[in-house]
């Protein structure tokens, strides 16, 4: 699985990235360095190592929801993996916003989906889960959540708009969730063999998070696009 899903993984989140730094044409501001750096220290050393060593404390006081627990798992849901994961990656993003001294919109979004790439990547590595890998192929929720994140940062630092700020760190939050909390509920229907309406319903829960999910990502990335092109 990690042989191929991994680099898979990689290359195609790369490929939902690069139409915000391709649509700048010849307006880009930021090197290749910069995007290094961001990458590898705000996005790997800071966000990543932060949400795994906290993530494996939290494991070792709380524990981890056992088969069946539904409300433990909604809980951690939101507790464990939004709250923690999305607090690193916002932070990892502002230190790299103040180091690479940011000015653009564009940039703002570039660089905050970038550390939702690097996450997101090491993610599927840790996880080695084949759906996971899959439906993040398809909807790469880590990269739009921060796409919009950067947006709506810039936005709050220009009008100090108190609905920027939380459309930056409340909804995201909220967002990821929502989100993960849904993919346990398919699990948790599908996995009840016996009732068929459960079934019924997972899966109509599965198709409606897919399709949903679907028209966020195209409608960033058409969104990332504009700012990219109006820049």
């Amino acid at each position: 699985m990690a042989f191929i899903g991994i680099p898979l993984a990689m290359i195609i989140s790369v490929l939902w990235y690069l139409p915000g730094i391709r649509s700048q044409g010849e307006n880009r501001t930021l090197r290749k360095s910069d995007y290094t750096q961001a990458a590898l220290v705000y996005g790997f050393l800071y966000a990543c190592l932060l949400i795994i060593t906290t993530e494996i404390a939290w494991d070792a006081v709380i524990g981890t929801p056992q088969e069946g627990e539904l409300v433990r798992e909604i809980i951690s849901d939101f507790l464990r993996a939004a709250l923690l994961e999305e607090f690193f990656k916002l932070t990892g993003f502002l230190l790299a916003k103040r180091k690479l001294k940011l000015q653009r919109k564009i940039d703002y979004i570039m660089i905050a989906g970038l550390i939702g790439l690097v996450y997101g990547v090491v993610e599927k590595a840790v996880l080695g889960n084949v759906a996971a890998v899959i439906v993040g192929l398809l909807i790469p929720m880590h990269i739009t959540w921060q796409f919009n994140q950067g947006g709506h940062w810039f936005e709050y630092e220009k009008t100090r708009s108190s609905k920027e700020l939380l459309m930056a760190t409340v909804v995201p939050f909220l967002f990821h969730g929502c989100w993960d909390t849904g993919l346990d509920l398919i699990s948790y229907f599908l996995g009840m063999e016996k009732s068929t309406s459960a079934q019924i319903a997972g899966g109509v829960l599965l198709v409606a998070m897919l399709t949903l999910g679907m028209i966020y990502t195209f409608r960033t990335i058409k969104k990332v696009r504009a700012v990219a092109q109006s820049t």
